[in-house]
């Protein structure tokens, strides 16, 4: 069966990333565009990966993963070859209620992190419900690819107008007409 996506608000949340390769260095550079509660646990990091944490305020703990890192988080996001240790941390997230990713491993998820396409406030998540993620990598280019210079623009504009009219059907109405004129389906 396939996930249901949710997008929730993560600039009060604590993140954990148990991690410091390439593939951590991603998913921090993502949940960057979400929160500053950071959190980046590894014993070594590649270097891109603590320059990043480094400028933008990341906690650091350059050493193995503990129990106790998980106290206070409400995401985790293991990105780690280790199989067991993604288990493990696994197993404590369920046991402590705490949303859980391992990286290329759905039997340690409860969540899955999605190819995401940011544009300001616009942001759209693309998954395979985790069967395909070279697919949904790719579909994001397509998007990608496909969305206006403007994109910003034209959410400030149907911004604007939609904080000025009253609530109702009629604005919904309104708003749709425009976002069709502003970005009209290629031909």
């Amino acid at each position: 069966m396939p996930l249901f996506p949710v997008y929730v608000d993560l600039s009060d949340r604590e993140v954990l990333v148990v991690g410091g390769g390439r593939v951590a260095l991603r998913k921090v550079r993502s949940l960057l565009k979400f929160t500053r509660n950071i959190t980046l646990v590894a014993p070594k990091l590649v270097p891109e990966l603590e320059r990043l944490a480094r400028r933008e305020g990341v906690k650091l703990k350059r050493r193995s993963f503990l129990r106790g890192d998980l106290k206070g988080k409400d995401m985790v996001i293991v990105a780690v070859d280790d199989l067991d240790l993604q288990r493990r941390i696994f197993e404590m997230c369920i046991r402590k209620g705490i949303l859980c990713n391992a990286v290329d491993s759905p039997e340690y998820c409860n969540f899955i992190f999605p190819a995401l396409v940011v544009r300001g406030d616009l942001v759209i998540g693309v998954s395979s419900s985790a069967r395909v993620p070279a697919l949904s990598r790719r579909i994001r280019e397509l998007i990608e690819a496909c969305l206006p210079e403007n994109i910003e623009e034209v959410i400030q504009k149907l911004r604007e107008e939609r904080e000025r009219m009253p609530k109702g059907e009629e604005r919904q109405r309104a708003l749709t007409a425009l976002a069709r004129k502003l970005i009209p389906l290629p031909r």
